[in-house]
């Protein structure tokens, strides 16, 4: 059974002018991100746009990574669902595919008691072999996921792994202090990973990782094998520019982070596209922000593009 650790970004979905989704640009960008040193992916999630998939669109996701990826690195397969037999049923799916385990947000929009997510999940571990990776993330579900809740289903088995993607990852080190080694903790948000690795999380499901994932990932390592703070703060604050414009929205809303990852790495001369709508492409002033953080890290390549 693989053992996930590192930086596993949730990977962008590109697409063509017309919207289809591109083959080649995905399978560029795959190559890309393990060139720069990711330790594994997680595919068809919501980075990845799943929400903006058709389900046949998102089988091809699927296939292409794995495809592509061809067994260089440890592979997570998104399978959320509205309802439990919607999200057994793509679980096990890209469990028959061969992806190493599973990274699962509770389902949205009816907001779910905890009692509802325990027997969601357990239905879930029931139902597939490979490791669950549980996604917290209250602004999507509209719910916590209760520290109590997590111990539970920690220690019942039923999950393997935690992404967390509250911003402040005091969650994390509640629910170490109470389950010790018996689960392995991913950071899933974006602006604090550093806290949450000195906190005890081996793993960053990092989605600005698309846009640089060799600095992502020299930060990640320099973390959770070195255990270098100093050098850390160093790289965070290089990073920190293009985290915060991607998680950072404006008036109270919240970032147009998709569309960021996907403009960065075309400002880089990545053929990625644009998002899908509902999404919106970046606003000018954004563009404009964007365009000073790209030319900053990467001021060669950006010359080149504009060429």
């Amino acid at each position: 059974m693989s053992v996930f650790r590192g930086l596993y970004p949730p990977l962008i979905t590109p697409f063509h002018a017309d919207g289809k989704i591109n083959e080649k640009g995905l399978r560029d960008h795959i190559d890309y991100m393990i060139d720069g040193g990711v330790d594994g992916f997680c595919a068809g999630s919501s980075t990845g746009e799943f929400m903006n998939l058709t389900r046949e669109e998102w089988e091809t996701v699927l296939h292409i990574t794995k495809d592509q990826v061809a067994g260089r690195v440890p592979m997570l397969a998104g399978g959320a669902g509205m309802s439990t037999a919607e999200t057994i049923e793509r679980s096990q799916y890209a469990e028959k595919m061969g992806y190493d385990g599973l990274l699962v947000i509770s389902p949205w929009y009816q907001v779910h008691t905890q009692r509802e997510v325990y027997a969601h999940f357990k239905a879930l571990r029931e139902a597939v072999h490979v490791p669950i990776m549980i996604y917290n993330n209250p602004p999507v579900t509209g719910i916590q996921l209760g520290v109590e809740l997590l111990e539970r289903l920690a220690n019942d088995g039923i999950i393997q792994y935690m992404k967390d993607a509250d911003s402040d990852p005091y969650t994390i080190a509640r629910l170490k202090m109470r389950v010790g080694d018996k689960i392995e903790f991913f950071y899933g948000h974006d602006n604090n990973a550093m806290g949450a690795f000195a906190y005890g999380a081996t793993g960053w499901v990092s989605g600005t990782a698309n846009f640089d994932p060799h600095r992502w990932s020299k930060f990640v390592h320099t973390c959770i094998d070195d255990n270098d703070y100093t050098l850390a703060k160093d790289l965070w604050y290089e990073i920190l520019p293009f985290v915060e414009i991607a998680t950072v929205g404006q008036n109270g809303e919240r970032a147009d982070w998709i569309a960021i990852i996907k403009r960065g790495l075309e400002m880089r001369g990545k053929d990625v596209g644009t998002v899908r709508p509902p999404m919106l492409p970046v606003t000018k002033d954004v563009e404009e922000k964007l365009q000073g953080i790209v030319s900053n890290l990467f001021a060669e390549e950006v010359a080149a593009a504009l060429a």
